[in-house]
């Protein structure tokens, strides 16, 4: 028979058995008293000597519904487990920390991958959280690409506005792929990590880029106006 139908047939709620528990082990509050004129607090609770072990719990008595004592024994036992030698929690779950680090020549984004695949075979119920840097890096990689759409639309109009065009620009623009294509190829070559640094110099890659091309655009727009002007 299980232990939680052996507690229901003794009539054992377990309300009294957490009071029981507590007040034993942890004390419980009774009332205070004046002892010479000073007020002192009652607390209730077992000596030492008979809550040192797990085994002692079993010779504490809990009221029953009936109002007769029934031993701890009748509806429990008592063994040593290994456990945490500390509680963790995160948002109020329990929790275990896990810490790590990318091996030599990984970047922190495949070893997160390894991480999320290994995390997906464990048991229903159990589940996983970045968090730290490891929450800030997996957020911004998400934004990744909307970044770099931001920042092609950004140059895009700052070259509209400089040569009070939209036409001139996409000429401009046409030099941005052939930079990032180097900057992808010389991080692969070199066994560069995909990690922020990469990223922000992929877009300053972006604007570099552009600005390079746009002398030889200038000079080119120049001409034609001149020529127009001799026509």
């Amino acid at each position: 028979m299980s232990i939680k139908k052996k507690r229901r047939r003794s009539g054992v709620s377990l309300s009294d058995i957490n009071e029981t528990i507590s007040a034993a082990l942890g004390g419980y509050y009774v009332n205070d008293f004046i002892d010479r004129g000073r007020v002192k607090k009652v607390y209730v609770q077992a000596d030492a000597q008979f809550r040192m072990l797990p085994g002692d719990i079993n010779n504490l008595y809990v009221r029953s519904a009936n109002g007769e004592m029934v031993p701890f024994s009748t509806f429990s036992s008592a063994r040593w487990i290994y456990g945490s030698p500390r509680l963790e929690r995160y948002n109020g779950m329990p929790s275990m920390e896990l810490l790590g680090e990318a091996a030599p020549g990984r970047s922190t984004g495949e070893a997160m991958s390894l991480m999320e695949n290994l995390a997906s075979q464990l048991p229903n119920g159990i589940g996983y959280d970045w968090t730290g840097m490891s929450y800030q890096e997996r957020l911004s990689g998400n934004q990744a690409p909307a970044l770099y759409a931001i920042s092609l639309i950004v140059v895009f109009l700052c070259l509209a506005a400089l040569y009070e065009s939209w036409s001139i620009p996409f000429s401009v623009m046409l030099v941005v792929p052939l930079g990032v294509v180097g900057a992808l190829l010389a991080a692969s070559l070199r066994g560069l990590n995909n990690d922020v640094y990469f990223q922000v110099g992929l877009l300053t890659t972006i604007g570099l880029s552009a600005k390079k091309r746009h002398p030889d655009c200038r000079v080119r727009q120049k001409i034609s106006w001149k020529k127009k002007d001799v026509d």
